[in-house]
């Protein structure tokens, strides 16, 4: 099989990653000579070489690649804000939330970090076309709890800033917000959103205690106290 049509083959293919297994079924011939072809355009630079005897097109995106390397897992926090257009900032880092621990790796320009979160706390994403593969992608609603549960992977002020797209379900917010069985995350949602002019007390009163939390637990916990929702206001976002 010539380069061109192994190419092409291995382009029409729905997954972005593939194996040094998959190209000997191609190529019908041994791994050995598989592993020989693929290096070999690998130096040409067609190929990329992701892991161990891991390979995708070089002309693959990253997110594509990211979020099919460990199963199951979903591209959250930053990365998602900047899929889903609600940030100018191009993100250098991909975030892949997963069940399981992995060393972070980089690829094609971007640092693949992958946050490890309990199987409770695993859901709300989905399987999407991308360029012509397929990614697992955080809902929108996701996106949000999963940053304000670790805002070290999404500046609190992207939330914000997400939350202007009305392009998402507040009931959806808040049944995730609970499933996540943390409260600091119900009580910086409730303040994001009533800063969105949305009150969600009611829904979210009864889940609550009375300690209060840093809005934003990587600065120093000292400001403000906001009593409704139990908050540090450690942190102050202009325009917000």
């Amino acid at each position: 099989m010539n380069i061109l049509k192994f190419i092409k083959t291995l382009g029409e293919f729905e997954k972005p990653i593939f194996t040094v297994n998959d190209a000997a079924r191609i190529l019908n011939t041994d791994k050995e000579y598989a592993r020989l072809y693929l290096h070999r355009l690998k130096s040409k630079g067609v190929m990329l070489a992701v892991e161990r005897n891991k390979y995708s097109l070089a002309d693959t995106h990253p997110y594509a690649i990211a979020s099919n390397l460990v199963f199951p897992s979903y591209i959250s926090f930053f990365t998602a804000v900047h899929y889903y257009g609600a940030t100018t900032q191009i993100p250098g880092t991909i975030y892949i939330a997963s069940t399981s621990s992995k060393k972070a790796l980089d690829l094609g320009g971007y640092s693949i970090n992958f946050i490890k979160l309990k199987k409770e706390r695993f859901f709300g994403y989905s399987r999407v076309k991308f360029q012509n593969k397929f990614i697992f992608m955080a809902e929108k609603e996701k996106m949000i709890i999963d940053s304000l549960l670790l805002p070290q992977y999404c500046p609190i002020d992207e939330i914000i800033r997400a939350l202007d797209d009305k392009d998402f379900n507040i009931d959806t917010l808040i049944e995730y917000g609970i499933r996540m069985d943390s409260i600091v995350t119900l009580k910086r949602l409730g303040f994001l959103l009533e800063l969105r002019g949305i009150d969600v007390s009611d829904q979210l009163n009864d889940k609550l205690n009375a300690k209060y939390d840093p809005l934003n637990p990587f600065l120093p916990g000292k400001g403000e106290k906001n009593r409704k929702w139990k908050l540090i206001m450690n942190e102050v976002f202009e325009n917000a």
